[in-house]
């Protein structure tokens, strides 16, 4: 079994809540892919592997995956936390431009962020989220 899906299992235990075969199949899609899916994309894997789903039902899934912090959603599209221990306020995303791929990073400029904004806006920062759009290494190799 995965880390991903160990992950997966060990905090829907501790909920209450079932791993269907739906569950384990959108896990399994996740887990295999670098770059973010749409929900539709990830119907479309599993219908052509022999396991069809209901979008309805992929998309209460990411749901609760996005809610317990193992998944993210990214302009719409998901994948998988790279650490989902890291319970820090500040997700930051590397997003290939060419091949997709997208890669989690951790940068620590909540308190300044929040700091600025308050003092600027009078707003109450909950959490950051960022995107930095460009070229993998692989891609600016080619």
């Amino acid at each position: 079994m995965s880390e991903f899906m160990s992950s997966v299992q060990n905090v829907f235990f501790a909920h209450g809540w079932r791993i269907t075969a739906g569950v384990q199949n959108v896990v399994s899609v996740l887990e295999k892919t670098e770059r973010p899916l749409s929900s539709t994309e990830i119907c479309t894997q599993l219908e052509e592997s022999g396991r069809p789903i209901d979008l309805t039902t992929v998309y209460r899934i990411l749901d609760r995956l996005v809610a317990i912090h193992l998944i993210h959603s990214l302009r719409g599209k998901f994948f998988r936390c790279a650490e989902p221990e890291n319970k820090t306020d500040s997700h930051h995303f590397l997003i290939c431009d060419n091949c997709g791929k997208a890669e989690e990073i951790f940068l620590d400029y909540f308190k300044s962020i929040e700091q600025q904004l308050h003092r600027e806006k009078q707003f109450g920062l909950r959490e950051v989220e960022m995107s930095f759009c460009g070229l993998c290494s692989e891609c600016r190799k080619n």
